[in-house]
């Protein structure tokens, strides 16, 4: 008969994930996990497998939590343009804001192991579907209200702002200005005008 866990699975992933995010998938050993997450190597590998499938999880942790919070900032009543602004001035503040410059932990799963590494090459590109459409459908109402221009399609403004949004998450983790960002999301917003 299987032991009852002794702790909640939820609260240890995200500690996971705190430690993936912070030190990448190479960097981070059993030994960090074990200490971050308060259990034994036997729970880690009894309920993930392996570092790789913790690693996995929290990835889709990360990816949920996330998108949770983007979601509800569209079910507000500002306007496509505004909730678009206010995507992308977060993206900055939480540059600034991150002491630890710790990034996105997508964007950093996408340039650490995409390029080895299947199944993170898989969520990321969901990941990317999933934001393009949801800034598509918002920059067409947009358009359809005369807020946004229609001088590029709906499909081609979404790929360029999600690839600016990713940009500006990889630069805050250098040593660069709010200024300096605040200055590309002008650019960037002058594309929708």
């Amino acid at each position: 008969m299987a032991r009852k866990k002794e702790f909640d699975e939820v609260e240890v992933l995200d500690k996971a994930l705190d430690v993936f995010w912070k030190k990448g998938y190479s960097a981070t050993s059993i030994q960090d996990l074990v200490d971050s997450m308060g259990i034994n190597r036997a729970s880690i590998y009894d309920t993930w497998g392996d570092k790789h499938n913790l690693y996995v999880e929290s990835l889709k942790r990360y990816r949920q939590k996330s998108s949770s919070w983007f979601l509800s900032q569209i079910r507000n009543e500002e306007s496509a343009l505004q909730i678009v602004r206010n995507f992308i001035f977060a993206t900055i503040h939480q540059g600034i804001s991150d002491n630890d410059k710790k990034g996105c932990f997508i964007v950093n799963s996408s340039t650490e192991l995409c390029n080895r590494d299947s199944i993170v090459r898989d969520i990321v590109s969901e990941n990317r579907k999933t934001m393009e459409n949801v800034l598509n459908e918002l920059i067409k109402e947009g358009q359809q209200n005369g807020e946004i221009a229609m001088k590029h399609s709906s499909e081609s403004l979404a790929r360029f702002l999600f690839n600016t949004i990713s940009g500006l998450r990889v630069l805050a983790k250098g040593n660069i200005s709010e200024k300096e960002l605040n200055e590309i999301v002008d650019v960037t917003l002058s594309a929708l005008d």
